[in-house]
């Protein structure tokens, strides 16, 4: 009787995922395309079947719900922040580039990872698209990260991208001032 509860949750389990995928996967043609015609919705459904037979296992850790979709939208409100913080970044940047004396401070950082795989990876990547900053490596609990200048650095440790993602992530920030490593 044991068996046939936890084969049903696992069949449950794969059907939430293989519908969730094949949700985000329509809403995307959907937006991407802007289809009026039938022959285009059937085309996108088709496809979003394919994309969810094919990603289904992958695609969501862990299973979907309520949660999911919560941390769905505040990702949502996540967004523009990280794109203002990838145009200030890159602003900076150019000056820095434009500067006659290329005042770079290249340095290495250690800062704590978010404790979850999907925030660790929306850290790692958030911090990597911001110009001036690349993720090098999670050691343990930290990000490596390389900083350009002393103002991305500053940026970085200051902690405002962290708590953007352990929002989004829905853990609560674990960010302390952490010294450049001597790597």
């Amino acid at each position: 009787m044991t068996q046939l509860a936890v084969t049903d949750k696992a069949n449950r389990q794969r059907a939430v995922r293989f519908a969730a995928t094949g949700a985000v996967a329509f809403a995307f043609y959907l937006a991407l395309g802007d289809p009026t015609d039938p022959f285009d919705i059937v085309t996108g459904l088709v496809s979003a079947a394919v994309v969810a037979a094919i990603l289904a296992g992958v695609a969501f850790d862990p299973v979907p719900s309520i949660g999911t979709l919560r941390a769905g939208l505040r990702a949502v409100v996540f967004l523009p922040v990280l794109l203002i913080a990838v145009a200030r970044s890159n602003i900076a940047l150019a000056a820095v580039v434009l500067d006659p004396d290329l005042p770079i401070d290249p340095d290495v950082v250690r800062i704590p990872a978010p404790k979850g795989t999907v925030a660790r990876a929306l850290l790692a990547n958030s911090i990597t698209l911001t110009p001036g900053t690349l993720t090098l490596d999670i050691v343990q609990d930290e990000l490596v990260v390389h900083t350009l200048t002393e103002g991305s650095r500053a940026e970085l440790l200051e902690g405002s991208l962290i708590r953007w993602v352990a929002m989004v992530s829905g853990e609560r920030a674990r960010f302390e001032h952490v010294e450049p490593a001597d790597d």
